[in-house]
């Protein structure tokens, strides 16, 4: 009875946490950049012995849990805007962002940039555009043209190289908020290998990767199985009141 108990309750708690995932992957469907997560189930094994005082196998439960999210890299469409400060990258190349948090780089496919009150070319809210030499890019003006690998040059002719980074698509990466990653296993920026192939977009950004039609059909199969072990819970709790109230009776 009671490990129906946890194979129940471990159906719950799974499922929840798969629904959490799907929730917050749709509730960024419109940010940029955004790449959607999925969970990773895994099992583990419980060996049933010791029946009537003999150490015999009766059977094996496998408990699912949900250890770690993988997050999707595959490229997003795009989005025309017209604007001069977004910008898009195609191909597995990423900008480098100076985290206003604690001063390290991130990563990230959003490129709607802007620029703050010191003339800094800027991620809203999470930090500053780096060049190639990892300095933050003080532009001062929105007039600018980029080229397709990702050299500013601005009206009065100032000139800028974007710093960006490889990450391989189908890598498993650390996410930082919604569209951030850090760098795969620390590496250096501008660690792009000689055959990628990607070219940068003005005027154009990259939108959420989210499959909104595939993650309703996750979300109702998720909820379907959290159902079905709600009402197996329910059912194992009847009957264990039933149970207890037969022992009361025939004490």
């Amino acid at each position: 009875m009671l490990r129906g108990y946890y194979t129940a309750a471990n159906g719950i708690i799974n499922e929840q946490r798969i629904l959490d995932i799907i929730s917050n992957n749709l509730a960024n469907v419109k940010t940029a950049g955004y790449k959607a997560d999925t969970a990773i189930p895994t099992t583990f094994a419980e060996n049933l012995l010791m029946i009537n005082g003999k150490h015999s196998e009766t059977g094996t439960i496998r408990y699912r849990t949900i250890q770690s999210t993988y997050s999707l890299l595959e490229q997003g469409t795009l989005a025309d805007t017209g604007s001069n400060l977004d910008i898009a990258i195609i191909g597995p190349v990423y900008f480098n962002i100076e985290s206003y948090t604690d001063g390290r780089t991130l990563l990230t496919k959003d490129g709607q940039f802007d620029i703050d009150n010191e003339g800094f070319l800027e991620l809203g809210g999470c930090g500053r555009v780096l060049d190639e030499n990892g300095a933050p890019i003080d532009i001062g003006t929105s007039d600018f043209s980029i080229t397709e690998d990702g050299v500013i040059t601005t009206a009065d002719g100032r000139q800028y190289t974007l710093g960006l980074s490889y990450i391989e698509d189908y890598t498993d990466v650390e996410k930082v908020g919604d569209n951030l990653f850090s760098p795969y296993q620390n590496a250096p920026a501008g660690n792009i290998p000689d055959d990628v192939r990607y070219s940068l977009r003005q005027g154009w950004y990259e939108r959420s990767n989210v499959d909104v039609a595939d993650e309703m059909i996750k979300s109702l199969d998720a909820n379907n199985v959290w159902n079905a072990n709600r009402q197996a819970l329910t059912i194992m709790n009847s009957i264990n009141q039933i149970a207890c109230n037969d022992l009361m009776k025939k004490a």
